[in-house]
């Protein structure tokens, strides 16, 4: 069993000026280790004053932890998650296409407006609604700007528009984009369409006109748009004349590029209409 031991030189040994206390192993000289003075036998460290040296460690402890700045806990490890590897495309960029003058030609497919001819359920007439009242306030300025039309028939359509007491659309018909003619089967249903039970009783009246309107879309240059959109209506009329066997008075007009009838959808306006005025 070991000893517990106080070197008492305290002029000649630093242990002994320190107060410092020894622990001598049993079978080892009770004597300083420094100085080799023989040593005061004390009594070892309680247990209570050990526990309570024990405390007052823990309590450092807590309080080095709880103090911001001076030792922060260490977060639980994450295991990182590897960064999707993202595919690099090295393919040279396609060339622009571009058109015969060298213009860029845009590669995004071009949408078409409905392929069939559409009629109303009903011919509306009403020359007081809010549609009619556009289209004939755009048909008189159109009428003014007619290129090839000469003064006096510029003055009967501009006097048949202004003063119709009835006027409302009949039919429909839709063009490809740069397309300005009817295939053989378009006039047929053409045909079909006018020789149904209510247009054909309207147009029975000899003072009925048909105004027949040529739309394109409003891209590309003003001028080319007015003249395809005066093909279309010249067509239509040809057709309706020569092969539906139409008798009234017809006039056509060339409305240009519009954003008229859709806005947003500007493939739209890429039609003939044919309108019903009546004196």
């Amino acid at each position: 069993m070991s000893r517990f031991g106080k070197c008492q030189n305290q002029a000649g040994c630093l242990i002994a000026y320190r107060g410092e206390e020894m622990e001598i192993e049993e079978g080892e000289p009770f004597i300083c280790p420094e100085c080799g003075k023989p040593l005061t036998a004390v009594q070892p460290p309680s247990k209570m004053w050990m526990k309570y040296l024990a405390g007052l460690a823990a309590v450092g402890i807590v309080a080095l932890f709880a103090i911001p700045g001076i030792i922060k806990p260490r977060p639980p490890e994450i295991a990182a998650t590897p960064a999707p590897k993202v595919a690099v495309d090295n393919s040279p960029e396609p060339e622009p296409l571009t058109g015969p003058n060298g213009e860029p030609v845009s590669t995004t497919p071009v949408a078409e407006p409905p392929k069939e001819m559409t009629a109303p359920a009903r011919i509306d007439m009403d020359v007081s609604k809010t549609a009619n009242k556009s289209v004939k306030a755009e048909v008189l300025k159109r009428v003014d700007l007619m290129p090839r039309v000469s003064n006096p028939n510029k003055d009967k359509l501009y006097t048949a528009v202004e003063r119709a007491k009835s006027m409302g659309i009949v039919l429909t018909i839709p063009f490809g984009s740069g397309k300005s003619d009817l295939s053989a089967a378009e006039v047929q249903k053409l045909k079909a369409e006018l020789t149904k039970p209510e247009l054909t009783k309207l147009s029975g009246d000899p003072t009925l006109v048909l105004v027949i309107l040529g739309f394109a879309d409003p891209k590309g240059d003003p001028k080319k748009n007015l003249e395809v959109s005066q093909l279309r209506a010249d067509v239509v009329s040809k057709a309706m004349r020569d092969k539906c066997g139409v008798q009234n008075v017809m006039h056509t007009v060339g409305m240009g590029g519009s954003k008229m009838l859709d806005e947003k959808n500007l493939e739209k306006n890429r039609i003939v209409e044919i309108w019903a005025v009546l004196p």
